[in-house]
């Protein structure tokens, strides 16, 4: 047979027979072929996204988080279709400098950025590319046509908590802020702050950056005359460490302090008491950022056709995954006296 009918044929091109396409196939599924990626890449570009997981934060409890969103990624985005990529650098310039390396190279042909930092490397070196991108948990103002952005809805879901607490008939209430370098947490607690302003209530934050950090902000703070009633982290790891505190300073949870995990976890329900929690549907959020992909990779593909920077103008409105309702558990009471 002709290199010709054979490429017809591998390709799933038109022009060639019933008949003739299955010897075809039959005989390459005997030799076992497979086509090359590395050559296909030439000629359509890499079937290829990366996601460049950033491991600098010496606390926390989201190691799962990358391939919780990997797996809720691929079930939008299929088996054969795109593969998405984890890799791990050490820091944000790290990172900013293997995506760069990597476009340059034709390896990935977009990227997923997670855990977004104030003044965030990797995003300055992605506006110098023209490369698709999905930016999960922030929007970016000014950000290319090409980039894509999916955020959870957790600033309602913290100003539900305030409301939670407050109506609880707590008025003194603080919060263990994630780290400061991180978009994230600020926003958490602003949108906590603001909740608590109608009723009068103004909420103390200490700063959580790493256990030995939290640990010594939250000894001085539970051992205070007017120490909170209520205590709200920004992820379960650092409530765990609350519950811990607590206890070792003879104070009981919920009677004595209410709990609340800013994030959602199976850990929440094996403390004693069980923590109450906000969710943290990763999944859901996985499952936009797959969508965000495709079409992040479906704008830059159609600029190029029509002859338009990828790049220019500005990318398209968020996509918003709802957080849901916060989840009530044992941690969480009235404060004593009330």
């Amino acid at each position: 047979m002709s290199t010709a009918v054979v490429s017809y044929t591998l390709n799933g091109r038109s022009g060639v027979s019933a008949t003739t396409r299955e010897r075809v196939l039959r005989v390459a599924d005997e030799l076992g072929w497979r086509p090359a990626t590395a050559a296909r890449s030439l000629r359509s570009g890499p079937a290829a996204a990366a996601l460049v997981v950033v491991h600098d934060q010496p606390f926390g409890t989201r190691a799962a988080f990358p391939l919780d969103l990997v797996s809720g990624a691929l079930q939008t985005l299929g088996p054969d279709t795109l593969t998405l990529a984890v890799h791990v650098a050490e820091s944000p310039t790290g990172a900013a400098q293997l995506m760069d390396r990597w476009w340059t190279e034709r390896r990935y042909a977009a990227f997923v950025v997670t855990g977004v930092r104030v003044d965030d490397a990797r995003l300055a070196a992605l506006r110098t590319l023209p490369a698709p991108a999905v930016v999960v948990g922030a929007v970016v103002d000014g950000a290319p046509a090409t980039w894509q952005h999916v955020v959870l809805d957790d600033g309602d879901a913290f100003a539900q908590l305030g409301a939670f607490l407050a109506e609880l008939g707590h008025r003194r209430i603080a919060m263990v802020a994630g780290s400061e370098r991180l978009v994230a947490p600020v926003r958490r607690s602003a949108a906590l702050a603001a909740a608590l302003v109608p009723y009068g209530i103004e909420l103390r934050t200490v700063a959580g950056d790493g256990p030995e950090r939290a640990a010594a902000a939250l000894r001085p703070l539970l051992s205070a005359s007017d120490r909170p009633t209520a205590i709200v982290t920004d992820d379960d790891a650092t409530a765990g460490l609350v519950l811990d505190v607590a206890r070792r300073l003879g104070l009981g949870v919920p009677w004595d302090l209410s709990v609340v995990a800013g994030t959602d976890s199976p850990a929440c329900y094996l403390t004693t008491p069980s923590l109450t929690a906000v969710p943290y549907p990763v999944e859901e959020l996985g499952r936009a950022t797959g969508r965000a992909l495709r079409a992040a990779l479906g704008t830059a593909a159609s600029r190029r056709a029509v002859g338009v920077d990828p790049t220019e103008g500005e990318a398209p409105p968020s996509g918003t995954v709802p957080v849901g309702r916060l989840v009530v558990r044992g941690s969480t009471a009235p404060p004593a006296g009330n």
